[in-house]
């Protein structure tokens, strides 16, 4: 009878461990869900903070906003070191919005979020500015946004008139 009862309490405490162990994985599991949602949302929110100080560094200087456009519009007019400046600015803000591409690919990024950081690329990519930067600078970017601009290059959509009439 010993046996018997010593048994039984076996298979109990055993099923009492299953249930436990299920008990965490499913708290686990949860935990690891919202640790996700957190991490995409603080990528999210960082792409928005740096893409937004990098546009209000280049319109809040009344100078750095007139060099871009005229770097944008005549890349010809522009002295070496003045192509080297503009390159650089230019250069911070692509990978800003490469980071967002990358992000928005991998499902970090909320795609309307996506569609709207690296839409205002439309706006850019005919120019004459970045044609040239673009010439010099495509390589050191991963092949996908490559691709990605050549699309867009390539389409020549048109954009919300009020994004490209400043390179007008």
């Amino acid at each position: 009878m010993v046996a018997k009862d010593r048994s039984l309490f076996t298979l109990i405490v055993e099923i009492l461990a299953a249930i436990s162990i299920i008990a965490s994985l499913t708290l686990v599991s949860f935990e690891l869900s919202e640790s996700v949602k957190a991490a995409r949302s603080a990528s999210a929110s960082d792409v928005a903070i740096s893409l937004s100080s990098w546009y209000t560094q280049v319109g809040i200087e009344e100078k750095a906003g007139k060099f871009f456009v005229r770097a944008m519009r005549d890349p010809d007019t522009l002295s070496t070191e003045e192509m080297a400046d503009f390159i650089f600015l230019l250069h911070g803000g692509m990978f800003l919005y490469q980071n967002a591409f990358v992000l928005g690919r991998e499902g970090s990024l909320d795609k309307t979020l996506q569609t709207v950081t690296t839409g205002t690329l439309k706006a850019i990519v005919n120019q004459p500015g970045f044609t040239v930067y673009w010439r010099q600078r495509r390589s050191l970017y991963i092949p996908e946004f490559q691709e990605y601009i050549k699309e867009l290059q390539l389409r020549g959509e048109k954009t919300d008139s009020s994004l490209i009439e400043i390179y007008q």
